[in-house]
């Protein structure tokens, strides 16, 4: 990496912000951290003044979150890497608009990788406006539709919740299937899914491997096996296990 990437913290916990500081000295000498905020406030102002490279950002913070502090910038100036306690659905939103967090207490592994990759960005100029964006809308009380963020090659794709027909784990990957008659590859769980889709959503988990959207389904059997129909052709088995659930759900479409 080049070396000196301008940096600031933003937490609202000067204790974080010391234990941050000492890390990034001790393990990443190329960060140059050139100033501290406690509150999103400090944190705009200190931004809009000193034009940081990399920003560190403390997702809880009182009166105003992090969440809050991105919203206030027309076009985020900045690389961005989370820094945040256990949040399951902002985890979810985060790793689903491929962007970079740090669970606290900070690991020295985790933190060396997620200043690599920003760095690589950086000297890259492969700005993340778009993920940042993205996990906006998708922190919102009620966004009109999930997005979910998909590495490919030297570019991010953004797929529509409301496009994707089926989820299918292989070994360790997930395989994405739309409507459009494209596939992607993902190294997200089933388990990420379900979280980041929440309660309300048309997917349902039919097999420990297989995930579909019940609004791309064109047809059921409620027999033993229970079989579905997709409407790009694929055929599925519901699990033993999950029929009763699944029909349940399917009664509800």
């Amino acid at each position: 990496m080049i070396r000196g990437i301008s940096a600031i913290i933003v937490d609202d916990e000067s204790k974080s912000r010391s234990v941050l500081r000492s890390l990034l000295s001790r393990c990443c000498p190329d960060i140059i951290v050139i100033g501290e905020a406690g509150n999103a406030n400090e944190a705009y102002d200190l931004i809009s003044r000193l034009n940081p490279q990399l920003v560190f950002l403390d997702i809880q913070m009182p009166r105003a979150d992090g969440f809050s502090l991105l919203r206030r910038f027309e076009e985020v100036p900045f690389e961005l890497i989370f820094v945040t306690s256990f949040d399951q659905y902002a985890i979810a939103a985060i790793k689903f608009s491929a962007l970079d967090y740090l669970l606290k207490p900070v690991v020295v592994k985790d933190l060396t990788a997620a200043v690599k990759k920003a760095g690589e960005r950086i000297y890259g100029k492969r700005a993340n406006r778009i993920q940042i964006i993205n996990l906006l809308k998708s922190i919102d009380n009620e966004p009109e539709t999930h997005h979910i963020a998909i590495h490919k090659a030297d570019s991010v794709r953004l797929l529509e919740e409301t496009s994707i027909i089926s989820i299918v784990i292989e070994g360790h990957y997930s395989t994405i299937s739309t409507d459009s008659g494209e596939k992607f590859t993902t190294a997200r769980s089933l388990r990420d899914f379900e979280d980041y889709f929440g309660e309300r959503s048309t997917f349902v988990k039919i097999a420990r491997s297989k995930m579909i959207n019940t609004k791309k389904m064109v047809g059921y059997s409620k027999g033993d096996p229970c079989i579905i129909e997709m409407m790009n052709g694929e055929v599925f088995e519901v699990s033993r296990r999950k029929k009763v659930e699944v029909l349940a759900m399917f009664n509800r479409v």
